[in-house]
């Protein structure tokens, strides 16, 4: 299994995926995973069945993230090329373009099984391919799709993306949604002094965690606060995660007199995001462009209700007036009204609190999700 991403390190929800996707497989199978080297991170490490090689791609300057990306993946490929020497491998399992040449080449080397699975499409992030740049990462993704013999999506509305934009036949798909450790996230109580951090003791906090990059639409929920602070003012905007939208979305909270009641935290640990879930009253994911939305899984694992974009994966996993609200992607109006309304009613609340976990451990279990790329694998044989 090759992923540019892996935690320690972690960019987004694919490093979250493929952990839990590769812990949950090590139980049935001995599973290698190829990623980049973290600091502090040990070049190998095993636990079970599984074994993650850290490979040094840092060595040479580039000039953009693509030429980095390339050279990225002459290093994955060496450690790869080493690993298929010395064992004998049933498929290898691609994860995104950013690793795409790397386990094509790969598959070609020992004529292997090659299995892809796309996460998000460039298209779709940037709303249409519009630059070279673009275009090369778009022709990756197509030429992936291509030599693969299975490809993965994690939602149906990727599944008739990828489809779509690459000419794909159905039967070459495969749906298997995202999963989660739902022991992991599951309701606990708040810890007070860590929630301080964050919120007084009279405010409830509405939470967002992700990336912070305009596909997110965090501009769309900063635009919404005033609206919600004129009905509950006792509510405290806590948005967490790193990206180049940062500077701009704090402006926009600044511009719009709010920023005393938006709290942007930068990156937190796995540990603190869970207690920050524990002591949310809400979580919203106002996405433009959502493959899946793992952390709409996480929230729900954690009893934590949501109000979410009406797209993408995001459509598929929440459940409307059940276990949150779906609104129209881009409406700072829709998405307002929809918080006020779980804001205004405790009992509400509370039951989509219980629903929502309910729901993910019935449909998202890391057991259910790795029996099914199972099934998938032996398909090939």
């Amino acid at each position: 299994m090759l992923s540019w991403e892996y935690p320690p390190r972690k960019v987004g929800g694919l490093a979250t995926h493929v952990y839990e996707l590769t812990k949950a497989l090590s139980e049935v199978a001995e599973i290698h995973v190829v990623t980049c080297s973290f600091p502090g991170a040990p070049d190998t490490e095993s636990a079970k069945g599984a074994t993650v090689h850290r490979v040094n791609v840092y060595t040479a300057p580039s000039p953009d993230f693509l030429t980095w990306t390339m050279l990225m993946n002459a290093n994955l490929l060496k450690a790869g090329a080493k690993l298929l020497a010395g064992k004998s491998f049933d498929v290898i399992h691609c994860h995104d373009w950013l690793v795409a040449p790397a386990c094509i080449a790969l598959k070609h080397a020992v004529d292997g099984r090659l299995i892809a699975t796309i996460h998000s499409t460039e298209s779709g992030r940037r709303r249409g391919i519009h630059t070279d740049y673009q275009r090369v990462i778009n022709e990756i993704e197509g030429w992936l799709t291509y030599e693969a013999n299975k490809v993965v999506c994690c939602s149906w509305s990727m599944v008739n993306e990828v489809a779509s934009l690459f000419n794909v036949p159905r039967d070459k798909i495969w749906m298997i949604p995202n999963g989660i450790d739902t022991e992991v996230f599951k309701p606990t109580q708040p810890d007070g002094l860590f929630r301080k951090m964050y919120a007084n003791q009279g405010e409830r906090i509405v939470l967002y965690v992700g990336r912070l990059v305009p596909e997110k639409g965090v501009n769309v929920l900063i635009g919404a606060v005033p609206k919600i602070l004129s009905s509950h003012p006792d509510a405290k905007f806590v948005i967490v995660g790193e990206g180049y939208a940062k500077e701009q979305l704090m402006s926009i909270a600044k511009h719009l007199g709010v920023e005393q009641k938006v709290y942007f935290t930068g990156y937190l640990s796995d540990g603190d995001v869970r207690k920050l879930l524990s002591s949310a009253y809400l979580q919203v994911i106002p996405s433009l462009y959502e493959p899946f939305g793992i952390v709409c899984l996480e929230a729900a694992a954690s009893g934590v209700p949501v109000v979410a974009s009406d797209t993408g994966g995001l459509s598929e996993i929440v459940e409307d007036g059940a276990t949150g609200f779906k609104v129209p992607p881009d409406n700072s109006d829709a998405l307002a009204a929809a918080v006020n309304a779980i804001l205004s009613d405790g009992a509400l609340r509370d039951r989509m609190s219980k629903r929502a976990r309910e729901r993910a451990v019935e449909r998202f279990s890391m057991k259910a999700i790795a029996d099914l790329t199972m099934e998938m694998y032996r398909s090939l044989f």
